[in-house]
């Protein structure tokens, strides 16, 4: 009989659990408690989006969504929560702090309701957060939340916001973190650099109250890189330079983070969503002398000045429209393209998005999180699940509630122990951690068997998807014999190496062993 996968065997243990919990009064909590852990495995993975005030959060969401976000733009509603879910027909759910039910709302109504506030101060006080459900692709894999920020310095326009709404910067870091807490995974966002406070911030809601948060799930983003240029002439090269150096210079950001990655969010979004106009303005500014777009392109109050006596100046508003989508940077990045010869906006579009580094950190995104999503949520809700049972042991059960405890805790812990999955996870931890004495190749191969770069096999084995069969069979007996080899080198390396040198060796093993199966059936 086939081995049963982690999918399948987590199942059986859920429904066995609820089974068992079902008819106890006193442990119906826990009965709620691996009702939703087991609803959550199903759902799509939750992906917190976090950082500062400012930090470029809403530009983030929009390239990330492809289009501009429902509701960021009210700034009432820009110190709540944002919770973006996959839905056929697009519609808002207002979620209140008081028993007060939720109520549907189209975002033209929240608008009407935010231009009379004065009038809707109570509605808008109440607000906890908002559900955003939505057609868009990328939100059936991940949930988003948008976090409201954490504590920062505020413009007199945002500490008036925050008055009228009864909220200080100390209720908007314990909402960041509470939100985050519910997150499989985080996108934590810094603008251009990291400060020393940012990294206490790191350290703290991170490193010490979200302990479930580890590079296998977080990663950081330099946002708005945009702002080194013109200074720098390429500002991807330049924000992947000051990555690599903060966090080689700052270690504690190796054991939060699994890397930092730079892009440009407003440049990403803007792309997405140039439009036809949009494409017909820059045509129209780069038919311009070059002297005379470079005066132009000085600063954004020039580029937004009116001219209504130069006809081959593009009209102001469409120019301003121009300049919201893409900034001076990308708009400069526009004109030199179609100057190339670049005549088709699809092709312009694309370049655009490689300039703002999107694509690749959506790569990064669905590689990390995506491919581990399971594997993550499932590691979560053991833990909550086995804390659960824990504090209800602790409490005086009948004699048949607590053999269901003792019962299900067991099923639970053999699953985290006997599950090779969540070794491999241990072993990536521990990586992480520094603790293994790993080559740069070991770290690859890492890397590759445990999901990084695809779950297709031949990708866990560093090929690609031409791979046959007997080649990858070659491989991962030469893997095998390899880490067993080195799980011998007692003498040079540590007790974690060597045990993560088994589970690595132990890991092919589990490759070859349904390579072997699939070659059976195929010949």
């Amino acid at each position: 009989m086939p081995e049963k996968n982690l999918h399948d065997r987590a199942e059986e243990i859920f429904e066995s659990a609820i089974k068992l919990t079902a008819d106890s009064f006193e442990l119906a909590g826990l009965h709620q408690e691996i009702q939703q852990c087991y609803q959550r495995l199903h759902e799509p993975m939750r992906v917190a989006v976090m950082g500062k005030i400012k930090a470029g959060k809403s530009s983030l969401m929009n390239a990330l969504l492809g289009e501009s976000v429902v509701a960021t733009g009210v700034e009432e509603l820009t110190f709540n929560v944002n919770w973006f879910k996959y839905g056929e027909i697009p519609s808002l759910v207002v979620h209140f702090k008081s028993d007060r039910p939720p109520e549907t709302k189209t975002l033209e109504e929240l608008e009407l309701l935010t231009r009379r506030r004065e009038e809707n101060q109570a509605f808008l006080v109440e607000i906890e957060y908002i559900e955003v459900l939505y057609p868009n692709p990328i939100l059936k894999t991940f949930n988003l939340i948008d976090t409201p920020g954490l504590d920062s310095a505020f413009s007199e326009d945002s500490r008036n916001t925050l008055d009228f709404l009864q909220l200080s910067p100390e209720d908007l870091t314990k909402v960041t973190q509470k939100e985050a807490l519910k997150a499989d995974a985080i996108l934590y966002l810094f603008s251009q650099s990291i400060a020393t406070s940012d990294q206490g911030v790191l350290e703290e809601f991170i490193g010490q109250k979200l302990e479930n948060s580890t590079p296998i799930n977080s990663i950081g983003v330099l946002t708005k890189v945009d702002n080194y240029w013109p200074d720098k002439l390429d500002p991807l090269d330049t924000g992947q330079a000051i990555a690599q150096r903060l966090l080689s210079e700052h270690s504690q950001l190796r054991n939060l983070l699994y890397t930092i990655f730079p892009v440009s969010g407003l440049l990403g979004w803007g792309a997405k969503t140039l439009s036809p106009e949009d494409f017909a303005t820059l045509e129209q500014l780069a038919a311009l002398p070059m002297e005379e777009f470079e005066s132009l392109t000085k600063s954004a109050k020039r580029f937004n000045k009116e001219y209504s006596d130069r006809a081959n100046i593009p009209a102001s508003i469409n120019r301003k429209q121009l300049l919201s989508k893409l900034g001076l940077y990308g708009i400069c990045q526009g004109w030199e393209l179609i100057q190339r010869g670049i005549k088709n906006q699809d092709e312009l579009k694309d370049k655009l998005l490689e300039f703002s580094g999107l694509p690749k950190l959506q790569d990064l995104v669905v590689s990390h999180f995506g491919n581990r999503a399971f594997l993550i949520k499932l590691n979560n809700s053991l833990k909550k699940i086995l804390v659960a049972c824990s504090q209800s042991q602790q409490k005086n059960r009948s004699e048949k509630d607590a053999k269901i405890l003792q019962q299900i805790a067991i099923m639970f812990e053999e699953l985290e122990v006997k599950e090779h999955s969540f070794k491999e996870l241990q072993v990536l931890r521990d990586y992480y951690d520094s603790k293994l004495n790993f080559n740069q190749n070991e770290v690859k191969q890492l890397l590759e068997v445990t999901g990084e770069y695809g779950t297709y096999y031949g990708y866990r084995l560093g090929l690609d998807d031409t791979a046959s069969i007997p080649e990858m069979l070659n491989i991962a007996e030469e893997r095998i014999n390899y880490w067993y080899k080195k799980a011998e080198d007692i003498m040079r390396i540590n007790r974690q190496t060597i045990k993560a040198a088994r589970i690595m060796a132990r890991s092919y093993e589990r490759i070859l062993y349904h390579l072997k199966e699939a070659y059976k059936h195929l010949w």
